[in-house]
């Protein structure tokens, strides 16, 4: 290569870097401004109605936000029933249980919350532990009560997955979801970017939401 070509191929190196740089600093100063949507994203959440129960899915934080925030629906009226789903947590205990203990504190009575095991009914003990089981588990449960509507509180990045499976399962039965959102200490949906557990929730949730299209077309 003549030594002139050799300092054009030089320049034009040096220029798409410095284009590459540009860019990739100007992502970098606009996280600001478009990371936020982004978070946003994995949420859904329809206006409320009156319902038949509200249900609050398994996976709830280590402070109970997800029951903390069924059982304020609860009191106030948008639905009789309250309903969680239950799953194993370690040693003996349950979701279940904690939830009705939960709902102790916040001066509910246990009895008036219904569990909804969540293993399989096979007998065999063996944790159905996706959404879509549980989905299928919660369907069965609210046909047996003729329920015609639901709301569905899960976290916050869990709505958007869990609203597009319920909606798949339970139209087909003639009964409505309304999934509502709570707040989750494992993700800050303004500043997810910044925290590594946020982000890892973030990933890993895109992945299920991507995986969900797989498994239920």
């Amino acid at each position: 290569m003549a030594p002139r070509d050799m300092k054009l191929t030089k320049k034009r190196a040096l220029l798409v870097f410095l284009l590459l740089f540009v860019c990739w600093l100007a992502l970098h100063v606009a996280r600001p401004l478009y990371l936020p949507f982004l978070g946003e994203f994995l949420i859904s959440a329809d206006p409320l109605e009156k319902a038949d129960a509200i249900i609050v899915l398994a996976g709830d934080d280590a402070v109970g936000s997800r029951v903390a925030e069924a059982v304020s629906l609860w009191r106030a009226g948008w639905a009789e029933v309250l309903m969680v789903s239950d799953a194993p947590i370690a040693w003996g205990v349950t979701s279940g249980e904690l939830a009705r203990q939960q709902a102790a504190v916040l001066g509910i009575s246990p009895t008036q919350i219904v569990v909804v095991s969540n293993r399989s009914p096979a007998g065999r003990g063996l944790l159905l532990d996706s959404t879509l089981s549980e989905s299928r588990l919660l369907l069965a449960e609210c046909q047996k009560r003729n329920f015609r509507a639901i709301i569905v509180v899960t976290s916050n990045f869990h709505t958007r997955r869990a609203k597009r499976i319920f909606d798949r399962l339970f139209k087909d039965a003639g009964i409505r979801v309304l999934m509502h959102p709570s707040a989750d200490m494992s993700f800050r949906v303004d500043h997810w970017w910044t925290r590594r557990a946020d982000a890892r929730m973030w990933l890993l949730e895109m992945e299920k939401l991507a995986f969900s299209y797989v498994e239920l077309p």
